[in-house]
């Protein structure tokens, strides 16, 4: 019984950063996109009204563009480290298990041989 509660204290000690860590947010480069221009109504713009988009639009849109290719960078950068932080959690997870698993048959076999008195839960 005693090393069930050391196990479950030392899972708590164990889980208790990642549980302080404060919820994740947005990299700058992927929020803040400026506001789309207004487009203005082909049937009745003017051809100076829609050069003057052009213009506009060519501006926003490779701004946007720009944007959204570095936002993709740091969504790239942020699986990588997803993935290595996954495969660092599940060593641990079979460093444990299998540390847990061969101490669990090592106490049934001093359990099997020893006298009842001596037993350890």
């Amino acid at each position: 019984m005693k090393f069930l509660i050391g196990a479950a204290a030392a899972t708590l000690l164990m889980a208790s950063p990642a549980l302080a860590q404060t919820p994740a947010t947005a990299p700058d480069v992927c929020v803040g996109f400026a506001a789309a221009p207004s487009v203005p109504d082909g049937a009745t713009a003017t051809p100076e009204a829609m050069a003057t988009m052009d213009t506009e639009f060519r501006a926003w849109h490779g701004t946007g563009s720009a944007k959204l290719q570095q936002c993709r960078a740091e969504v790239e950068a942020m699986r990588a480290r997803l993935a290595a932080t996954e495969t660092a959690y599940n060593a641990g997870v079979a460093l444990l298990n299998g540390t847990r698993d061969a101490w669990q048959v090592e106490v049934d076999e001093y359990n099997a041989r020893a006298p009842a008195r001596n037993r350890r839960n």
